[in-house]
């Protein structure tokens, strides 16, 4: 049987607006029946990078905090500490930064909380037998959740192709040290031939791993976490990563965690993926990139595998192409679908319901 995902276009009426053809999804994807009253909520987030414009518009978040108010539920709003400097590097400047980016309480009806404490300490540690991992570390907070709303903003991205709901599972519950075990061999490598010394990736390193020795960029491998920020933000792609070991293993391991999240929740997550400001670069860099096509809708499923292949679907239809292997050729993401219904977290075989 084909896992049902409903969708919505972005287009209104004075009749008819964008939260009554939400409400219209909702109700037709059965969203009531996954939270029971006095459920403690999770709303799982992304609240973008400091000067990220593309994040969730907290009108949205509201909306949906206020459907699971309605069921008598306790909702959240949730994310974890990142393993680069900057803003969500600990509990205190990432609430900060969410506030800033319109997800105060006042605002979304909802607390904010970071999963996994004040430094990224606070996890469990989950026991799981999957290919790459046989310990995934959780925020502990996300753990001990009686069920999760996972409101995810399509992406690309530079490792894995793209960030859907798995990544937002996956790396997004993550602890400091289960990011550290994703990263753990995507290290960047110096073409030296095309390095000119202008520095460029050592101003934009999270922790100081870049410096310029006789005129080339050399990067310390004992303190790079691997973000890949350095790739991204080199005019002369003179910086690499050897993507033909770590891509592979880098998505397999996020689809394992985002297992391991899913494990003890069994029918208590909903995934509600929003395709509308949907760049090459992911909503964890401090720029907001040209649009890859117009804003194409929200989808809403049970199924995390099916709402993200229906993501990427309507994004390669809106486009015209398979748009993610001409901006990540090296990248083999479609294996992230495959291996998610291997370990038996949902299916590809979907079925697209449209709502006027």
């Amino acid at each position: 049987m084909k896992s049902k995902v409903y969708f919505i276009d972005f287009h209104t009426t004075f009749q008819r607006n964008i939260f009554d053809k939400i409400d219209d999804a909702l109700d037709r994807a059965e969203f009531n029946t996954v939270y029971r009253e006095y459920d403690k909520v999770a709303v799982k987030m992304h609240f973008g990078a400091e000067n990220n414009f593309g994040v969730i518009n907290p009108r949205y978040v509201r909306y949906f905090v206020n459907r699971l108010l309605a069921l008598d539920t306790k909702p959240f709003l949730v994310d974890t500490n990142t393993l680069y400097a900057g803003h969500r590097v600990n509990s205190i400047d990432h609430l900060n930064l969410a506030v800033r980016h319109g997800y105060a309480p006042s605002v979304v009806n909802a607390p904010v909380i970071i999963a996994d404490g004040l430094k990224g300490q606070s996890e469990e540690v989950v026991p799981i037998d999957t290919k790459e991992t046989k310990k995934a570390f959780i925020g502990s907070d996300i753990h001990h959740a009686d069920a999760i709303l996972a409101l995810t903003h399509l992406t690309g991205h530079m490792e894995t192709g793209f960030g859907a709901a798995i990544k937002n599972l996956g790396m997004g519950c993550a602890s400091r040290r289960g990011k550290l075990a994703m990263h753990s061999v995507s290290k960047p490598t110096v073409n030296r031939e095309r390095c000119i010394g202008c520095a460029r990736c050592a101003q934009w390193c999270q922790v100081n791993a870049i410096e310029i020795k006789d005129g080339k960029a050399h990067i310390d491998e004992k303190t790079c976490t691997g973000c890949s920020m350095c790739l991204s933000v080199c005019p002369f792609t003179a910086i690499k990563i050897h993507w033909d070991s770590s891509h592979d293993y880098i998505n397999a391991k996020i689809t394992e965690y985002a297992y391991a999240v899913a494990k003890h929740k069994k029918d208590k997550i909903f995934f509600v993926n929003f395709l509308n400001n949907i760049t090459k670069l992911c909503d964890c860099v401090s720029i907001h990139g040209e649009q890859l096509v117009p804003d194409i809708g929200i989808l809403f499923s049970k199924d995390i595998v099916a709402v993200d292949r229906a993501s990427i679907d309507l994004l390669n239809e809106a486009a015209g192409r398979n748009i993610l292997k001409k901006l990540f050729p090296d990248i083999e993401w479609e294996d992230t679908f495959s291996y998610a219904e291997k370990l038996g977290m949902g299916s590809i075989d979907y079925e697209l319901v449209k709502i006027k």
